[in-house]
C-alpha cells in the first residue's frame, strides 16, 4: 500500500510526520512524493492560526478529489474531531495521542469498511497503552515517538522531550490539542543522545510543545542538559522554544560551552505589558529585558529568536510602539511575525479584533524595524569572526550549513566534507524576510 503524507504547521508536526514515515515503512507501506501515486493520503493538521486549519482543511478536500482514503491526525484533528468526524471528505479522524497507530487503523479491514474512527484521547493520568503516565508529575516513560531523524538529513536528530503545555494562553488551542505538559524519562533520552552521536548525528535537537517546563520528578531541563553535554563524542546540543517565565538563568553557563549551541529562541509575543496581560503570559517586557542582557552579557554573539504577535485584540498604536521599541533594545536575530488570528474558545476571541489592514501595516513595519536592528547587531558581534559551522549540504560547488547561534551559512571552500564542523568567516550577510544568511565569499 502507497502512503502520502501532507504536513501542515510546526516544526514538531514536521518532525512526527518524519517519526511516522519511518513507522510506516517499518510496517511494510511504500511512501510516495506524488499524491495521485498513492493510496492513502495522511494529513497531519494544524490549529494554530485559523489559516492553518484553513490550508489543513483544503489539503483534506484536495486528498478526497484525488479519490483517495484519506486519514486527518494532528491538532486540527484533535481539537475538532467531532467536526472532522462527520466530513465525507474524511475516512479516517486520529487524535494526536493516537497518531502513531495509524498503520495499524488502515490496515484493519473492518475499519476500512466500517469508515472507522479512533474515538479515545486519554487524559496525564490514564494509562495509555504501554505509556505509563504519572498525574502528579507528568512524567511520562514514552511518548510515542520521541526521536525523528529526517530522510533528507545526515547531520542532526531530534528528541521529542516533552509534550504538551499547561500555559492556556488566552489566544492558543493548542493544550487542547496536545493535553497537559508531559516529560520523558531523562535516562531514556541520554540513551537515545548516546545511540545517536554513534551513529555520527553532530547536532542534538531537544524539542516538544513547552520544553520550559520540562520536569521528571524534579529533574529538570537544566540536569538533562548538563547530562547530555557530559556524554562522550563530537556534537553540539540545541535547545528548542523556550518560555520566559520558566526560563532557567543557570542555562546561560552553558554558552561557553563548546557542545552547547549559544542560541536561544524565547517566546516574546510582545514588548507592551497591558497586552501580555491580555495575553495571560506572565512575565514582563522588563523581565524579558534583563533577561537577554544577561544572556548576551555572558557571550554578547548568542543568537536570541522569538516569536511575536501583532494586531493582538485592543492592541493600540503606543502598546504595538513598545514592541518596537523592545525590539531594538534586545537585538533579536531572527524574528517569527505572526498576525494575531482568532481562536474559537479561547479567552481572546471574545476581545474586539483589530482589522486586517491594521495588522498587516503592523506586520511590515514591525519586519522593517527588525532588518535594521538586526544588520546592526550582524554587523558589529558576527561578520569578520570565526563561526562554528556545521557543514550539511553542498550543492553546485556551494556548501550551505548552521552556525551554533543559527544563522545559516554559505561558503565555496574547497574540499570540506559534509557532517563535519568548520571555524569560518563570513564576509557579508543578506536579510531573507526576517531571517539572516552568512556568506564567507
Amino acid at each position: 500500500m502507497k502512503v502520502y503524507f501532507e504536513t501542515l504547521g510546526c516544526k514538531l508536526n514536521q518532525f512526527e510526520t518524519e517519526a511516522l514515515i519511518n513507522l510506516f515503512k517499518q510496517k511494510g507501506f511504500d511512501i510516495v512524493f506524488d499524491i495521485k501515486e498513492c493510496d492513502v493520503v495522511v494529513v497531519n493538521t494544524c490549529t494554530v492560526t485559523t489559516k492553518a486549519e484553513t490550508k489543513s482543511f483544503n489539503a483534506i478536500k484536495k486528498a478526497k478529489r484525488e479519490n483517495k482514503l484519506v486519514v486527518a491526525t494532528g491538532c486540527y484533528a484533535t481539537t475538532d474531531y467531532d467536526y472532522l468526524k462527520k466530513d465525507l471528505c474524511v475516512d479516517i479522524v486520529v487524535k494526536n495521542d493516537d497518531k502513531f497507530k495509524i498503520p495499524e487503523v488502515i490496515t484493519s479491514k473492518e475499519n476500512l469498511l466500517r469508515k472507522g474512527f479512533i474515538d479515545r484521547i486519554e487524559p496525564v493520568g490514564v494509562s495509555q497503552g504501554d505509556t505509563p503516565v504519572s498525574p502528579e508529575k507528568g512524567c511520562i516513560d514514552k511518548i510515542e515517538p520521541f526521536v525523528f531523524v529526517s530522510s533528507f538529513e545526515r547531520t542532526r536528530a531530534f528528541i521529542k522531550i516533552q509534550d504538551g503545555c499547561n500555559k492556556f494562553c488566552s489566544y492558543c488551542k493548542i493544550p487542547f490539542a496536545r493535553g497537559r505538559s508531559k516529560s520523558l524519562d531523562p535516562e531514556k533520552i541520554l540513551s537515545f543522545t548516546e545511540e545517536l552521536v554513534k551513529k555520527n548525528y553532530k547536532e542534538i535537537v531537544l524539542t516538544g510543545v513547552n520544553i520550559s517546563d520540562y520536569n521528571y520528578n524534579g529533574y529538570k531541563l537544566y540536569n538533562l542538559v548538563k547530562d547530555i553535554i557530559e556524554v562522550d563524542g563530537n556534537f553540539r546540543i540545541r535547545l528548542s522554544s523556550l518560555q520566559p517565565d520558566e526560563f532557567d538563568k543557570k542555562m546561560i553557563d552553558f554558552l561557553n560551552n563548546e557542545k552547547f549551541c549559544p542560541h536561544f529562541h524565547i517566546s516574546l509575543q510582545s514588548g507592551s505589558n497591558s497586552v501580555l496581560k491580555r495575553m495571560h503570559r506572565n512575565y514582563t517586557k522588563e523581565y524579558f529585558l534583563e533577561l537577554t542582557k544577561q544572556i548576551r552579557m555572558a557571550k554578547k554573539d548568542t543568537g536570541i529568536t522569538t516569536d511575536i504577535i501583532v494586531g493582538f485584540p485592543l492592541e493600540t498604536d503606543d502598546e504595538f510602539n513598545e514592541t518596537l521599541k523592545l525590539v531594538e533594545m534586545v537585538e533579536f536575530s531572527r524574528l517569527h511575525i505572526f498576525a494575531y488570528s482568532k481562536r474559537e474558545h479561547t479567552k481572546a476571541s471574545l476581545l474586539a479584533d483589530l482589522p486586517r489592514e491594521t495588522k498587516k501595516m503592523r506586520e511590515k513595519i514591525l519586519e522593517r524595524k527588525f532588518k535594521d536592528v538586526v544588520s546592526d547587531f550582524v554587523r558589529r558581534e558576527i561578520i569578520g569572526k570565526p563561526q562554528k559551522i556545521l557543514i550539511e549540504e553542498k550543492k553546485d560547488n556551494l556548501y550551505t550549513g548552521y552556525t551554533g547561534n543559527y544563522f545559516k551559512f554559505y561558503t565555496r571552500k574547497d574540499n570540506l566534507c559534509l557532517n563535519n564542523f568548520y571555524s569560518l568567516i563570513p564576509v557579508r550577510f543578506e536579510i531573507k524576510n526576517t531571517s539572516v544568511e552568512l556568506y564567507d565569499y
